[in-house]
């Protein structure tokens, strides 16, 4: 089996929908493999709207390589998200067609965009998707595996998976 180019870094994706979840992610995971080639994902997870009352969330990690900077990244998945139907500047708590957030490159860290993503840390819906995919993987800045932060993590059962896959 042959390297991959020392360019490529492994991107994980979160991404989330309230709003026809099952089309909208679809579609997402769509545009991702004809962007980028193969994907991985986790498996699709349901939870509550945090912040505000509206239907449960859908959510979802990818990860696949990418030779993009995270900005170029960022503004890719920007540009899908408006594509799929989110308006720019839309309010942070409200039911979404689609939400896309970078949340590792590589082993980079960063403030802008900031690598980890913060919400890794603080949300089920983050943490649970990115640990059934990636167990393994450590965050950079932590020595922790995500698959043991997902252990300990005291909103779990915030967070149930959808079998069978919806998607």
């Amino acid at each position: 089996m042959t390297a991959p180019p020392a360019d490529l870094r492994r991107a994980y994706v979160g991404l989330g929908s309230n709003v026809a979840p099952a089309s909208h992610l679809r579609r997402a995971l769509d545009e991702l493999t004809v962007r980028f080639g193969p994907i991985e994902r986790s498996p699709v997870c349901s939870s509550a709207a945090v912040g505000y009352d509206g239907p449960d969330y859908w959510n979802l990690c990818v990860g696949f390589d990418t030779s993009l900077t995270a900005a170029a990244l960022v503004a890719r998945l920007k540009a899908m998200e408006r594509r799929l139907g989110r308006a720019a500047g839309e309010l942070r708590l409200a039911p979404k067609s689609i939400d896309a957030d970078l949340l590792l490159l590589g082993d980079l860290r960063s403030s802008s965009p900031p690598l980890p993503h913060p919400e890794i840390l603080t949300r089920a819906y983050v943490l649970g998707p990115l640990a059934m995919l990636a167990p393994e993987r450590i965050l950079p800045g932590h020595e922790t595996t995500v698959g043991e932060l997902w252990k300990n993590f005291p909103g779990a059962d915030a967070l149930t998976v959808l079998r069978p896959d919806p998607l």
